[in-house]
């Protein structure tokens, strides 16, 4: 390939971004300017061009959807081999972090098999903690915890730095920091990590055996990290040690850090070049998505912020239509409104085309309605994923155990799916049984010490065999082959005739035969699927029939659509309640940029509504419109009205002069 090839059909920015290898560098990429294309063809060249090889160069983002779309894109631009593809290094923070960890686990006292915990197994290790401690607080719900400690690690705290946060009390400090070092024990205990570990367990590992990291940087020649802006600490502390000199690129948009609460930092960009004193800042602001009154509009908006780089997105191509502003009666009237409206647009465009953006999932109920009323065809972002169905968890698990027996988890979830008959006195028995030692050492004294009734005794036997062979057949056979012989086996196929689903889950079981056959070693797939990597395809499945999306701004990052329905720009839901009383002024510029973002993945129109009044707690209430409405530019938007009649709720639309 012609190197020039690499830089066809770049604007002048983005050519300068591919090129530039000197020094640190910063991309500020706004919404809609191509930086998948920058990042893929900056990777594309320093390969081609011999300025590393394919396994001394790390693309980190966010999503395994991102990573295998920058994976695919790099192989076929250099018509690389799979087997040669399969050598780079580009994935997410944590699969990245749990690769560095499978290598040197014993370093850390971790055997390289260690199991990765998921949000939902976390939950219940911290519930059987809690009941274990006699940790009861009706505030620290499992859930709060749960958070709190992914926070905590995220910040870099542990047990011992908890001091540092903002607790009520001492008492509560002491108490959260004696089960947060008991919630580690256990971890440790098990041969298990949560996502947080992944990350702070690198660092710990890198300062422990400094060797180890200096030669990770003398391999990295190149290092690139995509969606910069969402990077927590302990995050932008990982990819810093790892970079040396001028190895680091990041892209990334001041202007869309919308996870704060997720522990992203605005200094990561603000600062970067304190940090790295010699780095460039290039910004990309040709935007290839959306129409000019629609950049203009979101532009004028986002200039309100003060915590931001600053770029002017512009575009070459059409002005494009007006956005246009619908102030609503009520909530009822406001998805009667977009329901008409899509309704109108169609059939000069398709129901796929079009997306419904809301602040809350409390909101998507009347739309729900409205759309179903109607017989418009809709689906909700961000359903449950395909691994966390419950049949597909409980396969999971079966693999889990007879890979790992220290896998309590996984012990604790199966042991009675499908029914055993063992309850709680048998459950409580196999646990002080373990001493310590996991639930699978526990359960064999319990059968050694005949510990439990004759009933219960034999099927516990059953299941102890079934684990075993399962553990032994590993070493000879496929995992699929393994799969198949676990469920028959244990009998959870014949139970699944009783589901009322029960079509749905033999599917999805087949789905996962499919994915499970793609890899030759478990523990790979396991990881995968702990990472939340859903099977190609399986992510959000379609039936061919085209829909609206309705989708919380938060999920809808990172997607785009022919027309866009921002609703609800009303104070207290955009900007949110919470961030105006609690957040301050940083919260509300969040807010802002969430706005901003809903904004602008509209393509050629783009509706924004309001209501008058708006239920709450089954009455009422009058409400604010929201002030970013009014900081959108004047000429960008034109305002409807209903016309109130004498039949409450009927709304006539009206067109208004511009405002």
């Amino acid at each position: 390939m012609n190197p020039l090839n690499l830089l066809d059909n770049l604007n002048e920015p983005q050519q300068q971004a591919v090129l530039a290898t000197d020094t640190a560098l910063m991309v500020l990429a706004g919404a809609g300017s191509g930086k998948t294309r920058v990042l893929t063809r900056r990777l594309a060249r320093l390969i081609h061009q011999g300025e590393a090889g394919v396994g001394e160069i790390m693309a980190v983002t966010f999503t395994n959807k991102a990573a295998l779309e920058m994976r695919t894109r790099i192989t076929e631009l250099l018509r690389m081999d799979e087997s040669v593809a399969r050598r780079m290094w580009i994935g997410t923070f944590h699969g990245m972090g749990a690769r560095f960890l499978r290598t040197h686990a014993e370093v850390l006292g971790f055997d390289p098999n260690f199991v990765i915990l998921d949000s939902g197994d976390q939950q219940r290790l911290i519930k059987r903690l809690s009941e274990q401690m006699g940790f009861v607080d009706p505030y620290w719900t499992y859930k709060r915890l749960a958070s709190s400690i992914g926070r905590w690690k995220d910040d870099g705290l542990g047990p011992e730095d908890l001091a540092t946060t903002r607790l009520r009390s001492s008492r509560e400090l002491q108490r959260l920091s004696d089960f947060y070092a008991a919630y580690q024990d256990e971890l440790r205990r098990m041969n298990a990590m949560d996502f947080g570990d992944l990350l702070s367990n690198c660092l710990k590992l890198w300062d422990r055996a400094p060797e180890l990291l200096t030669g990770y940087q003398r391999r990295f020649r190149h290092l690139l990290v995509d969606e910069y802006q969402d990077a927590n600490k302990v995050q932008y502390d990982w990819m810093r040690r790892l970079a040396v000199d001028g190895a680091l690129c990041v892209v990334g948009d001041d202007d869309q850090l919308i996870y704060s609460w997720r522990g992203a930092r605005l200094d990561n960009i603000l600062k970067f070049e304190e940090d790295f004193p010699n780095a460039r800042v290039i910004r990309l602001e040709q935007n290839y998505r959306s129409s000019g009154n629609i950049l203009r509009a979101s532009g004028g908006l986002i200039d309100h912020n003060i915590g931001r780089k600053g770029k002017t997105l512009w575009t070459s191509g059409q002005e494009g239509a007006l956005l246009e502003l619908y102030v609503a009666e009520d909530g009822e009237d406001e998805a009667r409104y977009v329901t008409r409206e899509i309704m109108r647009l169609v059939p000069g465009q398709s129901f796929h085309d079009m997306a419904v953006l809301v602040r809350t999932s409390s909101q998507t109920r009347l739309f729900e309605q409205a759309f179903h009323e109607f017989g418009i065809p809709y689906r909700v972002s961000g359903g449950l994923r395909f691994m966390d169905r419950a049949e597909i968890k409980d396969a999971v698990s079966y693999l889990r155990l007879a890979h790992s027996m220290r896998d309590d988890l996984a012990f604790d979830r199966i042991i009675n799916v499908p029914s055993r008959k063992l309850g709680p006195k048998a459950l409580e028995e196999i646990q002080r049984a373990a001493a310590g030692g996991s639930l699978m050492d526990g359960a064999r004294r319990v059968l050694e010490t005949r510990g439990l009734g004759p009933a219960a005794l034999g099927q516990l036997q059953k299941f102890v065999d079934l684990v075993d062979r399962a553990h032994a057949l590993l070493e000879v056979a496929h995992p699929v082959e393994v799969l198949d012989r676990l469920l028959e086996e244990s009998g959870y196929m014949e139970a699944l005739e009783l589901e009322e689903r029960r079509a749905d889950m033999r599917e999805n079981l087949r789905e996962l035969r499919v994915f499970l056959s793609q890899v030759d070693d478990l523990g790979a797939f396991l990881e995968r699927a702990a990472l939340e990597a859903d099977p190609p395809g399986t992510e959000q499945r379609e039936d061919g029939v085209s829909r609206v999306v309705i989708s919380t701004l938060h999920a809808a990052k990172g997607l785009e659509f022919p027309v866009v329905f921002l609703v609800g720009l009303e104070e207290g839901l955009l900007p949110h309640k919470m961030a105006v009383d609690e957040g301050g002024q940083a919260a509300v510029e969040e807010e802002r940029r969430l706005t901003y973002v809903g904004m602008t993945r509209a393509r050629e129109r783009l509706f924004l509504s309001h209501a008058r009044v708006r239920r709450m707690f089954q009455r009422l209430e009058p409400v604010i419109v929201s002030r970013f409405l009014k900081e959108i530019p004047t000429g960008t938007i034109r305002k409807r009205e209903t016309v109130i009649t004498a039949r409450r709720g009927v709304g006539i639309p009206r067109p208004r002069r511009r405002f």
